[in-house]
């Protein structure tokens, strides 16, 4: 009798199978017992293709297990003795096994060629369940192919197993393993190359789920009320979008122009000491004292910044909504907010000007035909305009309702969302009216230019400013006092003093009624050159441009850039032109600083930095440029893991996988650069490389090349998918994979519509991901915002965010603290500590490295030693 298998059209073909070499090895057994300890742990008794030879195989087996020969007289009583020896063929069997058989040498080869032709047949048999798989409908489809894979997989990575095994037979290799580790020869895990925490650890171990947990940004965070453009238009606190979890937002690229990208991650980080950032053009905000900001030499955290300093903020924001209103609401907003009085029985407004007062009234008719507007005079005073019906419902006042305006005292009127969402052109129309009503516009005596714009209202001056930027007009705000009644008080000014911005002005807002004065400032500033003192490129910028230029002489580059008064540029002393820095970058075909003369970024000075205390704040993860405009400001948004890599691949040539939800390849590859060359990653983003990098570089790229580290970076990945790419690289490489790496494991889809059970199967099925592979799985993992409330920051297992699963499935719980991210004069300083909160197979406990920010990187506080 043969195996038995369903070879699906294929009835015709004999199944692979070698019945001489079967025969020959057991009759090699049977002449020389020894010769089975060369075999046995490579061929099984199911590769045998005849049942009978299965079975006289497995007896062989049986005897050698028990230290008995494996002759042909025991081979027989042992058969005999269990009813077997007629039903493989009796004595005759046996006695013609080794009747054929000259001797035991060539059988190596023998049981290799019988391995061989049972896996061949072990692949038809995939092969036909694989058919099958293909017509179950109904199973998912990724569902189906992972199978088939596995089974594919299987074969190709079939490794000899011994089923149960005495432990006698396993204590002898054990005490070799202990004598290599004693001498520190070797780990039993895989090494990660920070000493102590090998020590701890015995490196780790094949199969192992750990877990590389930590708080999300480490403290990089905005306060809650900061507000965010959306591409619509609107405009959201980052609470809002954080709860909602879903926006499309400004983001700066590398050529410094903005575009519209979604982010990937919302997160909530609780409440955290926050500090107050105001600049000279009055931009405010409130983030961390981590919270990088960005400067003309890269983005850089509040805490190395300044009085004084130069922080991008936008130029210009070209954007707005598609909304329409009719234009008499546009109108009726403009002068209501503007100089109208909403808390009382019926609207009213009050001007001096008969031609807006004419105007205010056309739009109220126009908005409703029934309402009236009469008019009382006041002594002294400009005349009252009343917005009366006859005893019907007051449509104006429920139109105000709906917009949340009515009710509103002059300080408490802001602009109800419908504005920002306007078009172009009505929010042209809008800003043109407000300002009929309180802005100003003069030209002095001198021929200076004065135009601006006050309000009792920071917020409403603050919204102004903004909708101002999206035409490319910049206004400075600040404060003022002015005279109410018997007293003083203060006042919100914004100023726009620079030429270009006051012809943007003119020329698509204008002033409702003041036609006359803004043809004088246009004839104005058609008598004076334009030159601007406020949009300069920092000073900074010098050190780019020498670099660019190398060995050039400055007056040389000057000629060449067709610069009068080349001979003294002011190297270094003065902050540059746009027009000149984009000269000087043409005549080096320097096409970076091209872009950044040319940028979308005015450079603002930083005038108070002031601590505001504990507020609860969030913060957003965008791809790719991990940056994004709030409250008018830039603002910017996995390295241990990465350094695990790093050690693994190279120290130890073994192949690393990383699979990165969060980050794109080429900037992971960016970081694993910046920290192999020890280049600050800005440097390598913005291409500004000294001659004395180049040789760094050039090593490191050399380096990383040859290190087996390979990176996946699709969204949302399955562990089926994961899998599927595993297998594929351990089978390419030839050998087991060192780590898997998975950035991060709340990014991740399982498919469920409970998130903590759909958690809980992630974390099982990545478990099972080690334990198929024989290596060690890193999964990073959030922790939840719980930490931030306690007086002691550092981590616990239970701050382990959305499933107690995670905890119950890893093999190590490792989490990662800085002391210095919470407490700015900690003795800790460049301190990271390594918290091992669990270790199914060894100790707990805490392992300090050294962090080096600059480069994203962590490196041992401690020599090696022997383990």
């Amino acid at each position: 009798m043969s195996e038995e298998l369903n070879f699906q059209g294929n009835a015709d073909r004999l199944p692979p199978q070698n019945i001489e070499a079967e025969e020959a090895i057991l009759g090699g057994i049977l002449l020389d017992p020894e010769a089975i300890s060369r075999i046995s742990d490579t061929l099984k008794p199911e590769a045998f293709y005849i049942t009978a030879h299965k079975e006289i195989y497995t007896a062989m087996l049986r005897l050698q297990s028990q230290n008995k020969p494996t002759d042909l007289l025991s081979a027989i009583s042992w058969l005999s003795d269990r009813d077997l020896l007629e039903k493989v063929g009796g004595r005759n069997k046996l006695s013609s096994l080794v009747d054929r058989t000259v001797s035991a040498v060539n059988i190596d080869a023998l049981a290799a060629l019988v391995v061989e032709k049972y896996r061949r047949r072990q692949l038809i048999k995939a092969g036909n369940e694989i058919v099958t798989l293909g017509y179950e409908t109904e199973t998912e489809f990724r569902t189906v192919i992972d199978k088939a894979e596995q089974k594919v997989f299987g074969i190709a990575q079939a490794r000899a197993t011994s089923g149960l095994t005495h432990v006698s037979n396993t204590l002898i290799n054990t005490f070799q393993d202990i004598e290599e580790r004693h001498e520190g020869v070797s780990l039993p895990g895989i090494p990660c190359g920070f000493y102590d925490l090998d020590a701890m650890t015995s490196g780790f171990g094949r199969s192992d789920l750990i877990i590389v947990a930590g708080r999300p940004s480490m403290g990089k965070c905005l306060q809650a009320d900061a507000e965010l453009l959306l591409s619509d238009g609107s405009i959201s606190t980052i609470k809002e979008i954080c709860d909602r979890g879903q926006a499309e937002l400004l983001t700066l690229q590398d050529n410094w122009k903005f575009r519209f990208t979604q982010p990937e991650a919302f997160i909530d980080d609780g409440i955290k000491p926050v500090f107050g950032v105001k600049t000279r053009l009055g931009r405010y905000i409130e983030t961390t004292i981590t919270h990088p900001y960005l400067t003309i030499n890269g983005w850089r955290k509040l805490s190395e910044l300044n009085v004084g300093d130069k922080i991008g903020v936008p130029r210009k924001i070209s954007v707005f909504g598609k909304q329409t209103i009719r234009e008499c609401e546009v109108k009726l907003l403009a002068y209501l907010i503007g100089d109208g009085y909403l808390n009382d029985t019926t609207p009213r407004f009050s001007n001096i000007n008969s031609l807006i007062g004419q105007d205010f009234t056309d739009a109220v008719t126009e908005f409703a035909p029934e309402l009236r507007v009469s008019e009382k005079k006041r002594s002294k005073r400009s005349p009252m305009l009343y917005v009366e019906t006859n005893g019907e419902e007051n449509s104006l006042i429920s139109w105000l309702e709906d917009l949340e305006l009515w009710g509103k005292k002059t300080d408490e009127k802001t602009l109800p969302g419908v504005i920002f969402k306007l078009e172009r052109r009505q929010i042209a129309l809008f800003l043109n009216r407000l300002f009929a009503i309180d802005g100003w516009a003069s030209v002095l005596k001198s021929g200076q230019v004065q135009l601006g714009f006050y309000s009792v209202n920071e917020k409403l001056a603050r919204q102004i400013q903004h909708l101002l930027l999206r035409f490319g007009i910049i206004a400075a705000l600040k404060t003022r006092l002015v005279k109410y009644k018997d007293t003083k008080r203060e006042a919100w000014q914004l100023d726009i003093t620079n030429a270009r911005a006051i012809k943007n002005f003119i020329s698509e807002i204008g002033i409702f009624g003041k036609q006359e004065v803004l043809s004088k400032i246009k004839a104005a500033l058609l008598e004076k050159r334009y030159q601007s003192n406020r949009d300069l490129i920092p000073v900074e910028i010098w050190k780019q441009l020498s670099i660019a230029k190398e060995e050039e002489t400055w007056t040389g580059l000057a000629k060449r850039a067709g610069i009068q008064g080349y001979s003294n540029i002011h190297v270094g002393k003065r902050a540059l032109s746009r027009d000149r820095l984009f000269s000087l970058a043409t005549a080096l075909e320097n096409m970076r600083l091209q872009y950044l003369a040319t940028s979308d970024i005015y450079w603002d000075e930083i005038v108070s930095i002031e601590p505001m205390g504990d507020k609860q704040v969030y913060d957003l993860t965008i791809p790719g440029t991990h940056n994004f405009v709030a409250n008018d400001i830039c603002v910017h948004n996995t390295a241990f893991c990465l350094n695990l890599a790093h050690n693994v691949a190279s120290l130890y040539k073994l192949p690393v996988a990383v699979f990165s939800l969060e980050m794109s390849k080429e900037q992971l590859v960016q970081r694993l650069l910046s920290s192999e060359a020890e280049i600050e990653s800005t440097y390598l983003r913005t291409g500004r490389i000294s001659q004395t990098q180049w040789e760094p570089l050039s090593r490191a790229i050399s380096v990383l090349s040859e290190m087996p580290i390979y990176i996946d970076d699709t969204p949302n990945i399955t562990v089926t998918e994961m899998r599927s790419q595993a297998r594929r690289l351990q089978a390419e490489a030839g050998t087991d994979i060192g780590l898997v790496i998975i950035d991060y494991l709340q990014l991740m889809e399982g498919g469920g519509d409970n998130r903590v059970q759909e958690l809980s199967k992630i974390t099982r099925s990545i478990k099972g991901l080690a334990r198929e592979l024989n290596a060690p799985v890193i999964a990073l993992s959030q922790l939840s915002r719980g930490v931030e409330a306690r007086t002691n920051k550092r981590p616990m297992l239970s701050d382990l965010r959305e499933s107690g699963s995670i905890e119950q499935d890893a093999d190590l719980v490792v989490m990662l603290y800085r002391d210095e991210y919470y407490n700015t004069d900690t003795p800790d300083r460049g301190i990271a500590e390594v918290i091992i909160a669990k270790h199914r197979n060894g100790p707990t406990g805490t392992v300090k490295l050294l962090f080096d920010p600059q480069f994203t990187k962590f490196k041992n506080l401690a020599k090696p030693s022997h383990y």
